[in-house]
């Protein structure tokens, strides 16, 4: 039974839910544009405006962790951080084809966000420090000089790899989970709906206003290395 659509006789089986807030939504598809800007701006060694997409993608993680913390309930990490058993658990269901009950992340895809963030925060504190041995040196980079900068620009280099990867991986899981389990998590980051089942809880979704002080809180946080550095 595909997400939205009740069998024969149960139309009343499902209710379109709101399970994602509008800042989440937007922490989603900000992160995807600087990804992609920053990979842009690279490739036509435009190095000012790399950092930029540096800067910003830095405080979108810096942001995300404090919204994992104090954030909306399902986009929480006690939310969506399971164990094995939750792992184990969710494959079962994968196995079984069973609907999508999911007012958030699944329990493989909450380890695929922080593994994630993971990456892409180091990716960007990296930058801080990176060189490209002509032109630009990142803010941090007179704290280790240049031998600790080469380094650490080589560690740079080898996450981008990783995150390629990562990222790969990612898109081919939304896209199995679209057209061969008919869960539509990708509408979903885009509406902020799905349709579960009506014994399905929607989750506790915090307000605007606590998303922007936190926002607020980060790039303030950022800005104030990347300046007195």
């Amino acid at each position: 039974m595909g997400e939205g659509r009740a069998a024969p006789g149960h139309s009343a089986e499902l209710r379109e839910v709101l399970v994602w807030d509008l800042p989440t939504r937007i922490f989603h598809w900000s992160l995807v544009l600087l990804l992609i800007g920053s990979v842009v701006t690279v490739n036509l060694h435009e190095m000012a405006l790399h950092a930029l997409c540096g800067y910003a993608i830095l405080t979108l993680v810096v942001w995300r962790l404090l919204w994992g913390l104090l954030g909306s309930e399902n986009a929480r990490f006690v939310h969506f951080v399971k164990g094995p058993r939750g792992v184990v658990g969710h494959l079962g269901h994968m196995l079984r084809r069973s609907p999508d009950r999911e007012a958030g992340h699944n329990a493989l895809g909450g380890w695929a966000v922080l593994a994630l963030l993971l990456l892409v925060g180091a990716q960007a504190v990296t930058g801080l420090f990176a060189n490209d041995d002509v032109l630009f040196r990142g803010p941090l980079f007179r704290f280790v000089g240049k031998a600790m900068s080469d380094r650490i620009t080589s560690w740079h280099y080898t996450i981008k790899d990783v995150l390629i990867v990562m990222v790969c991986l990612h898109i081919a899981a939304a896209l199995f989970y679209r057209f061969v389990l008919r869960h539509r998590l990708v509408e979903a980051m885009v509406t902020g709906r799905k349709a579960l089942p009506r014994d399905a809880s929607p989750p506790a979704l915090a307000g605007p206003l606590r998303a922007l002080l936190l926002l607020g809180l980060s790039a303030a946080a950022v800005r104030g290395v990347v300046t007195l550095a």
